[in-house]
């Protein structure tokens, strides 16, 4: 798994510095001693300078590694050993870069970063490396373990994660269908209760046109009747005032 190109940055951010003329292997005992004090700055510096020596060796490059480990900056420890494992060295020197670089690793999964998420597959893929040039390391073993069981468990935890999403949506998805169906029902019923109360409302009757002429019929003939009711009253009315003596 290959990172940003750390130690061409570093390089090029510490070009001023000068060695003074100081050898590789004095550059580097310095660092060691700072990295042995705990000053693990200061052993980085002084790995940095031994880098800048002519025909330096990796050992610079591979102490580096281990300052900037110790300082947690496990990226850019992790860069390092990458670095390292590129060259050609000893069987030994190489297993014990990838074992650090698995470290790095598997540090760098804890963290919070973007790249945190592939670091522990690539932290188990280092161990195997290491591995397969010292199979019988049993740091290296334990270390390829544990991060297999974090791996696992890291990939439960997803799957856990999936399932409780799908279930919210579907969970979601369902009510959404059930207010939908809710509506439906509540105007299927309203439907339903205007049709009744429409059943229920007088409807007007309806009269054939034989019907409608023997009703006009009577009502001719009860006015007729009532006409000559108020004919003979009034004739009536009108000898009573004939009779009626002129005092």
């Amino acid at each position: 798994m290959k990172f940003y190109a750390y130690i061409t940055v570093v390089l090029l951010s510490f070009i001023g510095l000068a060695s003074n003329g100081q050898s590789e292997n004095k550059l580097i005992r310095n660092g060691n001693h700072s990295y042995d004090k705990g000053d693990f700055k200061a052993a980085e510096i002084d790995y940095l300078k031994s880098m800048q020596s002519d025909n330096h060796t990796y050992k610079g490059l591979y102490n580096l590694g281990d300052a900037l480990y110790q300082q947690n900056n496990y990226l850019d420890a992790t860069a390092v050993f990458d670095s390292v494992s590129s060259l050609k060295l000893n069987k030994q020197t190489l297993s014990e870069a990838y074992y650090n670089m698995g470290n790095s690793l598997l540090k760098l999964s804890r963290d919070s970063s973007e790249i945190a998420g592939q670091a522990l597959p690539a932290s188990i893929e280092s161990f195997k490396n290491s591995l397969r040039i010292n199979p019988n390391d049993m740091d290296t073993k334990y270390n390829l373990a544990y991060a297999q069981k974090l791996l696992n468990q890291q990939q439960q935890q997803q799957q856990q994660q999936d399932k409780q999403e799908n279930q919210d949506q579907d969970k979601q998805n369902n009510q959404e269908q059930d207010q939908q169906d809710q509506g439906e029902q509540d105007k299927q019923n309203k439907e339903e209760r205007q049709d009744q109360q429409n059943q229920q409302q007088p409807q007007p009757k309806q009269i054939s046109k034989e019907d409608a002429e023997r009703m006009l019929e009577a009502l001719k003939n009860e006015e007729k009747k009532t006409l000559e009711k108020l004919q003979k009253i009034k004739a009536k009315s009108a000898r009573r005032v004939k009779s009626e003596k002129d005092w």
